[in-house]
């Protein structure tokens, strides 16, 4: 009965059963396919970002073996600064000029990398026993080196974040002239219409005084009163 049933079904109806299996088949297809690409495209991403992360942790260690602990966190506090100031609307639009800091910051680091080397043979000469008189002679000549030389880079560091901080000062000033011109704008235009309708409030013939609900109520409670009294005064007479 069951092959009666289906050999009785028209092709026609075949056809488009099986074009819309086929379809929802590819839109199957479709989609797995979309989930495996996003997948792989966060993956990917994923990727990418540990790697930036292991590389800018490498090249952290490296810093430091190089300038020092303390010498590393003032080269990145100059990096963090002149991106910072980069990224401000003052050097965008050309008001700082040129903002490229990276001969500065190669510069401190070279100083940085000179005074940490200097320091480390400077621990290992302090450390001997029965220092002589030319140990301490080169000892304080180097310590006095390494100080100049830390001395200098830090300046320029701090020249680096000032820079950056007047930057965006110069972008908190260049917002406010821009609310300030935007409330003028509104101030000009809400007198314009506080004008224009003084002007035809003024202009409008005075509105004779309507008679008033309560006006009316009062007046004939009076009346009560008054008519109340009258009878009262003429009851007492008689």
């Amino acid at each position: 009965m069951v092959v009666t049933v289906i050999s009785a079904i028209p092709k026609e109806i075949w056809i488009m059963i099986g074009i819309g299996v086929g379809m929802a088949l590819l839109a199957w297809a479709a989609h797995g396919i979309a989930k495996a690409v996003e997948k792989n495209k966060l993956e990917t991403a994923e990727r990418q970002r540990r790697q930036r992360a292991a590389e800018a942790a490498e090249a952290r260690r490296q810093r430091i073996a190089l300038l020092g602990d303390k010498n590393a966190a003032r080269v990145d506090s100059a990096q963090s600064a002149a991106r910072q100031l980069a990224g401000t609307e003052a050097a965008r639009v050309g008001w700082l000029g040129d903002v490229d800091f990276s001969a500065d910051i190669a510069a401190i680091t070279e100083n940085f990398r000179k005074a940490h080397a200097l320091r480390s043979v400077i621990d290992e000469l302090s450390a001997l026993d029965n220092p002589s008189a030319e140990d301490r002679r080169i000892l304080a000549e180097a310590n006095a080196t390494a100080e100049a030389l830390e001395s200098a880079a830090t300046e320029r560091v701090k020249l680096i974040r000032k820079c950056a901080s007047e930057a965006h000062g110069i972008d908190e000033s260049l917002r406010q002239e821009r609310a300030d011109a935007r409330t003028a704008e509104q101030r000009a235009e809400l007198h314009g219409r506080l004008s224009g309708l003084l002007y035809g409030i003024e202009s409008t013939p005075a509105i004779p005084e309507l008679d008033s609900g309560t006006d009316r109520v009062m007046a004939r409670v009076a009346a009560f009163r008054e008519i109340k009294a009258q009878i009262q005064a003429a009851r007492d007479d008689g």
